[in-house]
């Protein structure tokens, strides 16, 4: 018999996104890193996850590495932070992405637009806010599928928004603000799917509701993915998503809370009730959360504290679901309560929770039992 081992799953968007390209790269690189970069690479040491979904790392945004994924690897991650154990991560998968990705064709004739409202995905610049992968294990990238190029009018029922986008737009305009993955990590002769995407926020527009159209429709592009959908068409021209006997991890910031805030909650809503999800994660018991955000004080919901919170007004944002069929052990939110000895983490140097010392977002980590 096998013996069991656990592995960590975690989502972390660490608000990383710089006011032009290279500024990620020249932070990593600057001779005295700033507080944020070492406060970032200390959590990651903290919690440990053995895959992790970095949200708004910014990178070229045909994909790969121009630096700054190796040097945070290399020079932050792998050296202490804090007095924490270095950890290492050999396998890296930096996706192409649509933000800053320029439509070829006039978006909209009702409103003067900025460069960044022009693209497919909001961004001054192709690759910012872009996500990064970070695995200790084997990612098997041939097998790796992409829906970057997916059309939004392409989604069954969409809901673009006809009285703001030229006729050109509709049909050229991308579904995923960034891009929708599907990447296989081997973990000895076991093979999970770590499915990645981080919607658009669904703020930001006017009364057409834009952005609150597009995050409800990438969710349920995402749905149509573990659902298997034969409209869903990759990158690479194939059909459908995952197959019903894959084991799966959906990892990323959904800009979607099923409670509270702005976003689609019957949307969020049917992926964290999809039948392929696990319940006691997404619904039940096992939902990740900190004792520290039950005693915030958060101005999204109403004043009130709340335990499941991923960012810092008070929303859960940020998911972490596995497929049913996986053993869930464990789940949290680091959020480092202000008697914790990990509270300097996420505050500036006057002791204060500070995003620009750390990040808006809090990282999620679930961990899964294999055997």
């Amino acid at each position: 018999m096998t013996t069991p081992f656990t592995l960590r799953f975690a989502q972390f968007n660490l608000s990383l996104a710089g006011r032009q390209a290279g500024d990620i790269k020249a932070k990593m690189l600057a001779p005295a890193p700033s507080r944020q970069i070492k406060n970032l690479a200390a959590t990651l040491q903290r919690v440990r996850p053995d895959v992790a979904v970095l949200c708004e790392f910014d990178h070229p945004g045909n994909g790969g590495d121009d630096g700054a994924l190796a040097t945070f690897c290399e020079r932050h991650l792998a050296e202490s932070q804090h007095g924490d154990t270095p950890i290492d991560y050999p396998y890296r998968y930096l996706p192409a992405t649509n933000t800053g990705l320029k439509l070829t064709v006039p978006v909209s004739m009702h409103q003067r637009l900025n460069r960044a409202q022009q693209c497919h995905g909001f961004g001054d610049y192709h690759g910012q806010f872009g996500y990064v992968i970070l695995s200790r294990y084997p990612i098997e990238d041939d097998a790796i599928r992409t829906w970057q190029d997916f059309a939004w009018h392409q989604l069954p029922q969409h809901q673009i928004p006809a009285d703001y986008y030229t006729e050109q737009a509709q049909t050229a305009l991308r579904l995923a603000s960034k891009n929708l993955v599907s990447v296989p990590i081997l973990v000895g002769d076991k093979r999970i799917q770590v499915v990645a995407c981080h919607p658009t926020p669904p703020v930001f527009d006017g009364p057409e509701k834009r952005n609150w159209r597009r995050n409800s429709d990438e969710i349920h592009q995402l749905i149509g993915l573990l659902d298997n959908a034969d409209w869903l068409v990759d990158d690479k021209g194939a059909h459908g998503g995952l197959s019903p006997e894959t084991p799966f991890v959906v990892i990323g910031d959904l800009n979607a809370d099923p409670s509270y805030g702005d976003g689609d909650k019957q949307a969020i809503g049917a992926l964290l009730h999809h039948p392929r999800v696990h319940p006691e994660v997404a619904v039940g018991a096992q939902v990740p959360k900190s004792d520290a955000a039950q005693f915030h004080v958060f101005r999204f919901i109403d004043g009130k504290g709340r335990a499941i919170a991923t960012h810092n007004g008070g929303l859960r944002l940020d998911y972490v679901l596995p497929s049913r069929e996986l053993a869930v052990q464990a789940s949290g939110v680091f959020w480092p309560a202000s008697d914790d000895a990990d509270y300097p983490l996420i505050c500036d140097k006057n002791g204060q929770e500070n995003a620009r010392a750390h990040s808006d977002h809090r990282l999620v980590w679930v961990d899964v039992a294999l055997s």
